[in-house]
């Protein structure tokens, strides 16, 4: 018995600790600026954004590596703890810890103040709600106040949001950091803008308006196209919902018959029995996939368990490493099946279940190391979704091998079969910047397995 009190305990007091550590995390990250990283970011970039150091980055976000982050990431930034370190008196104010029940309202009116003062005073949007703790700073007269307003002007005008706005946008348009602009309108990257909706931004910039897109000319109508010779009377007819037989004309490829039929080489390969680069003899008869691809799943050599399935009620995606496969599902039905790559080597796939957390229409990817020769950088990647730190799914066109394992712990796809995945899935996204799932508006669950 005494050997098994002992280790209870250690875990328990590691527990305690672990505990205690969190929420001194918590109340430290309350106390400055949370940064979300964005596409191609790097530490020193982002340290030199707000004035501090990457080594400043490390300590405050316990970061093992300097060089990786990952895009979505928050980060703690200490912008000089000018909070803490403020004098209690300085230039006529006083620090306030903010207590259960207080409200800027309240706060404003204790002191003789509008509640847009009070918010200008402490950098922050009038409509923003206060949290037991915070830490505010105010006037310890009302000419402190008068003063501090003549030396210094309002640096903030209203904005009405027009379409086409992101976020993003608007604070690049502004001078200002995503972070901040946040901050001061009380948002987070989990909700979208709407047309007519008000924020505070920078005055003295009015972003730039966009051109007009010119009118093309008008060009003569297009000729008939020539005419075609009559596909094989059990082919399929493109967008056509059931498979088909397809016989091979001499001199076709596997690439050739998937264009005419609008589907992914590789499932044509993968459903009969075929690698990607075989050479095809007149007259050979192959089996077209349907639109849905689900003819995949009859050759599978293990298929999930029920029992296994992460729910029965919602949709969600199964990644199936052995066999190369993600397929969609609505509740216990598959709806469609992809030919996918997954990780490869050093660079598995992590397995587990998941839920989607954040979606980009396009991004910028990279990493690697340039002195170990993996370093990589990926311009325009389409419809990319995480659901597990930066593992995600996302379009491919620097290969076109799919069914292999390719790439380095993402799934790999076609960039139709990405982007049928990427609109089927939530959260929903309206524009192309990044969203984020929340309780609101959750991710579609995702289960990778062998």
């Amino acid at each position: 018995m005494r050997r098994l009190i002992k280790p209870l305990v250690r875990g328990t007091l590691a527990f305690m600790f672990a505990g205690s550590a969190t929420i001194s995390s918590i109340q430290y990250a309350a106390a400055n600026e949370v940064h979300v990283v964005q596409p191609g970011e790097t530490l020193s970039e982002i340290a030199k954004q707000y004035g501090t150091t990457v080594a400043s980055l490390r300590r405050l976000n316990s970061l093992q590596d300097a060089n990786f982050v990952w895009y979505g990431q928050r980060l703690v930034v200490d912008q000089g703890g000018s909070v803490f370190a403020e004098p209690q008196s300085a230039g006529g104010y006083q620090l306030y810890r903010v207590k259960a029940g207080d409200s800027l309202t309240k706060l404003a009116r204790r002191h003789g103040l509008s509640v847009t003062q009070l918010a200008q005073i402490n950098g922050i949007s009038p409509l923003r709600w206060l949290y037991s703790g915070q830490q505010l700073r105010l006037p310890i007269s009302t000419t402190s106040v008068q003063s501090a307003q003549s030396a210094a002007p309002v640096d903030f005008q209203r904005y009405t949001v027009r379409p086409g706005d992101t976020l993003t946008r608007l604070a690049r348009q502004h001078g200002i950091s995503l972070t901040r602009l946040m901050s001061v309108n009380g948002l987070s990257l989990a909700r979208w803008l709407y047309v007519g909706q008000v924020l505070l931004v920078p005055a003295g910039l009015e972003p730039a308006l966009q051109p007009v897109p010119p009118v093309p000319a008008l060009e003569p109508a297009p000729q008939a196209p020539a005419l075609q010779p009559a596909p094989p009377i059990s082919a399929m007819v493109p967008g056509q919902s059931l498979g088909a037989v397809h016989t091979v004309q001499a001199g076709q490829s596997l690439k050739d018959i998937a264009d005419q039929y609008g589907v992914n080489h590789a499932a044509i390969a993968k459903l009969n029995n075929l690698a990607n680069n075989s050479i095809l003899g007149a007259g050979q008869a192959l089996r077209i996939p349907s639109e849905s691809a689900l003819e995949l799943l009859a050759g599978m050599e293990h298929r999930l368990d029920q029992s296994r399935y992460p729910t029965s009620t919602e949709r969600w995606v199964e990644v199936d490493l052995s066999e190369q496969l993600a397929v969609a599902y609505e509740g216990t039905t598959p709806v469609k099946a992809f030919v996918v790559s997954t990780g490869v080597g050093n660079t598995p796939t992590v397995q587990g279940t998941f839920r989607i957390w954040a979606k980009i229409a396009m991004q910028d990817m990279r990493g690697g190391s340039r002195a170990a020769g993996t370093y990589y950088h990926l311009r325009d990647v389409k419809n990319v979704q995480y659901f597990h730190r930066s593992y995600g799914f996302h379009g491919t066109y620097w290969h076109d091998n799919f069914g292999s394992p390719m790439s380095r712990g993402c799934i790999n796809m076609t960039n139709e079969d990405a982007k049928w995945l990427f609109d089927w899935t939530s959260p929903a996204v309206y524009d192309d910047d990044w969203l984020f799932s929340n309780n609101a508006n959750p991710g579609t669950l995702i289960m990778v397995h062998e």
